[in-house]
């Protein structure tokens, strides 16, 4: 009886096991039903959004922009606008030598043309203003000289020595005749500030012209230097020790040989800081071994920058060339700078001479030496009249050459994308002919801009020629009086 109890037990637990495993796969069954409705689903979920990505790609490809954007300045209508053009896309790369060649044909150059049919080929598809293309043209193929070119010009101005004129009974303030040191060294500042206009011209080349002269006049007697300080670096911050430190001796002390001080003097820029402590300092100590006087001449528009004391190194420089002195010629310098400026002469037993013209500077620099009757003669017929007369305009029309040359290239390669877009069927005839209408309405335009600036920069070297030979003019009559009088 316990057996037979036993194996109803047995079959019980094996009858519900089963059941179990059917009731699972049943469950088993329903899920995996559902599974096709959910994939189904999913399926066209992923349509819908392969659909909407179809359509989106479909809008991009309507409207084709030109990337980057099209800048601002395209077309010039005044110089200093032909000077911020930005250079062709397509022709950054190229020399001025490629830009202002005689030998240029009127098409896109073969290295850039399949990268400008591409370009094109996208755009036009949908693009047909003129104006636009036109636009779109100079940007992937305008000039990439213009700036190289057209600013030599823009800033151009002669630079004709400034004739030294003394008076022929100069004397000091205690009325002793002044006589010409051994040593002249003259300290350049070459400061940002400098870079300054004044009557059209940047004060650095007003400087430049009157230490021209003044370095001619004074060489007759005097052994001459030449040092520069503020040229180095630029303004910025990150370039102060540079520009502070950078003093050079650029023309050596030592006899006056007009060809190399003038190379030497045309080299100068004016670039940063105004290091005029440390000027005076390297002059005092370059030269402290010298025996004869030594006079320092310092041409300069403002105050120290760089931190030192310009007054406490004069005076240095007072007391180890007790003959010598620190004269100090202040071009157009505000109340701050001229009281430093006049506090450097005084410490160094020499003279303040402010100016705020080149005459005005010229005429200053007179009262510090005054030359030989024979140097005054000799100074009569220093006017710029023939060879350097016409090597100044000769300057101006080879600048205007080049530039004419740089809108032909510039013309004949846009000129030569047009008849290619048509060949290629990109635009038709009518967009051609206005097109060919406007490269050439924009190339007159350059042309006329620039003649206009030539004859502009032309007419100023002739005013100033006519300016020096009537002041030579004048001193000559005048001391002529002075002569019959005695």
């Amino acid at each position: 009886m316990k057996r037979y109890l036993l194996g109803f037990m047995l079959i019980s637990i094996i009858i519900s096991g089963c059941a179990s495993k059917e009731v699972k796969s049943k469950k088993e069954v329903d899920i995996e039903k559902q599974s096709p409705v959910q994939e189904t689903i999913s399926v066209e979920e992923k349509g819908m959004e392969e659909s909407e990505s179809g359509l989106a790609q479909e809008n991009e490809k309507e409207t084709v922009t030109i990337e980057p954007p099209l800048p601002e300045l395209i077309i010039a209508t005044s110089v200093e606008e032909m000077i911020d053009l930005p250079v062709g896309r397509l022709t950054e790369d190229f020399t001025v030598e490629q830009e202002t060649s005689m030998w240029v044909s009127k098409e896109v150059p073969s290295k850039i043309r399949p990268e400008f049919l591409e370009v094109m080929g996208r755009f036009l598809q949908n693009e047909k203003d003129p104006q636009v293309i036109h636009e779109v043209l100079i940007t992937y193929l305008g000039s990439s000289q213009y700036g190289n070119l057209v600013e030599p010009l823009y800033t151009y101005s002669p630079t004709f020595k400034e004739p030294l004129l003394p008076e022929p009974y100069e004397v000091n303030d205690g009325g002793e005749k002044e006589v010409a040191p051994t040593n002249a060294i003259i300290l350049l500042d070459a400061s940002s500030s400098m870079l300054l206009p004044t009557d059209g011209r940047l004060k650095m080349d007003v400087a430049k012209s009157a230490v021209s002269s003044f370095a001619q006049t004074m060489g007759q007697k005097s052994d001459i230097s030449l040092y520069a300080y503020g040229h180095k670096g630029t303004q910025d911050d990150r370039d102060k020790e540079l520009s502070c430190t950078g003093i050079e001796e650029v023309y050596p002390l030592g006899e006056y040989k007009e060809d190399s001080f003038e190379k030497t003097l045309d080299k100068v820029l004016a670039k940063g800081w105004t290091p005029l402590a440390g000027a005076i300092a390297a002059a005092r100590k370059d030269h402290e071994a010298t025996k004869e006087d030594i006079t320092l001449y310092i041409v300069s528009d403002g105050e120290e920058t760089c931190g030192g004391d310009p007054v406490a190194e004069a005076k240095k420089f007072a007391e180890e060339h007790p003959d010598g002195k620190v004269n100090v010629i202040g071009f157009q310098v505000d109340n701050n700078a001229e009281s430093q400026l006049k506090a450097v002469a005084k410490a160094g037993n020499g003279s303040y001479l402010g100016a705020d013209t080149l005459e005005e500077m010229t005429g200053q620099m007179t009262k510090l030496w005054l030359p030989s009757d024979l140097d005054l003669v000799s100074l009569i017929y220093q006017k710029p009249i023939g060879w350097p007369h016409t090597m100044a305009r000769d300057k101006v029309h080879k600048y205007h050459e080049k530039i004419k040359d740089a809108i032909r290239v510039e013309e004949l390669r846009i000129s030569g994308a047009v008849a290619l877009l048509k060949k290629e069927e990109l635009i038709d005839e009518q967009q051609q002919a206005e097109l060919e209408s406007l490269v050439d309405e924009k190339a007159k335009s350059y042309r006329r801009l620039i003649e206009e600036q030539a004859n502009e920069k032309l007419d100023l070297v002739d005013s100033e020629v006519d300016r020096i030979v009537k002041k030579i003019d004048d001193y000559q009559e005048r001391m002529n009086e002075l002569k019959s009088k005695k």
